[in-house]
């Protein structure tokens, strides 16, 4: 599940987060990746080196670490969110490209690229392989959006067509179908507004509108991909930009809780989907803000508080409880 958002502000701010919507944890905490860390390629066995350091959530494993979503020190976010029914990856290496793990991706992206028209001109090499991290891991099946410190925005995704890049004017991903198809059918709810409408008469009596926000009527409410997008994408599109970074921060994490899942309203395989954690990353800053499904609080890690240059990865503690400021 998942659900993806950018957005800017006033003073010149992008922020660029996304639900983690699961059933389960995967032992997750905010992790810094220092400038020129090394980890094994799994696909080659060669060493490869961070050029930036890249902060996020992830889990480890063995020794590898594996991000959901994360920005590097230039700016750039990346998150990796769940593709079913449509993502595909090669069986065997592709010759004359550069082959990736599909959990590789986001790792190679901000360890390595400062804006999306980099990654653009150097993804057009890349192919993804179906080999796991390990015998107990699944290959993840994921599509992935990125965002940069301009604002822009695109769409990765591969599919038995090939892989391939969208822009995405909008800055909004959740799940299956793929993006183009979200796009066109975004194009059945032009006329949902904001605005009440005003009260009109049929066969001579006068019909006025029951209640407030009828102008929404027909807004999907449901918990699918399909659903959360159009949900999503329309409350950007009538997002009054914030004046500052901090009231910005405020209106993300209001805009994403419209779309997340609270226990028991989803359930898969007999385990409930909730909205694990929220996150909200400040690029210009490298600020990771994030709840959590039990807390509700806003915690928040700074790269640029932290050594760079350090020899190991550095894990924070994820805070999932409930937090309450007394005022008495």
């Amino acid at each position: 599940m998942c659900t993806a958002l950018t957005l800017s502000t006033k003073d010149g701010y992008n922020l660029f987060g996304r639900n983690m919507d699961l059933a389960y944890s995967f032992n997750q905490a905010v992790t810094l990746v220092p400038r020129n860390y090394e980890y094994k390629d799994n696909i080659t066995g060669e060493m490869r080196k961070n050029k930036y350091a890249v902060l996020g959530m992830a889990s480890i494993i063995d020794n590898y670490p594996a991000f959901a979503d994360g920005c590097n020190e230039k700016g750039l976010g990346c998150a990796g969110l769940n593709f079913p029914g449509c993502f595909y990856v090669e069986e065997k290496l592709v010759e004359g490209k550069k082959n990736l793990a599909p959990y590789d991706l986001l790792l190679w992206i901000l360890a390595n690229f400062k804006t999306v028209d980099e990654v653009l001109d150097n993804i057009k090499n890349i192919e993804l392989v179906g080999i796991p991290l390990n015998d107990k891991t699944p290959i993840p099946t994921l599509h992935w959006i990125v965002s940069d410190t301009e604002g822009k925005s695109i769409v990765i995704e591969k599919t038995k067509e090939g892989l391939k890049t969208f822009e995405n004017p909008i800055g909004v991903l959740t799940n299956s179908p793929t993006f183009d198809w979200h796009m066109t059918n975004l194009n059945e709810y032009i006329k949902t507004t904001p605005i009440q409408p005003e009260p009109v008469k049929w066969l001579n009596e006068e019909l006025k509108p029951l209640g407030v926000g009828l102008g929404t009527k027909g807004l999907p409410g449901g918990l699918s991909g399909v659903d959360r997008f159009v949900r999503i994408a329309y409350l950007k599109a009538q997002y009054p930009q914030s004046e500052n970074v901090m009231s910005g921060i405020s209106q993300f994490l209001h805009m994403l809780n419209n779309v997340a899942m609270p226990r028991g309203a989803v359930i898969n395989e007999k385990s409930d989907d909730i909205t694990l954690y929220t996150s909200c990353m400040l690029l210009q800053k490298g600020i990771y803000y994030y709840s959590t499904y039990n807390n509700n609080g806003i915690s928040a890690v700074d790269m640029n508080k932290e050594d760079l240059d350090g020899k190991e990865i550095k894990r924070f503690d994820y805070i999932d409880e409930l937090t309450i400021k007394y005022q008495n």
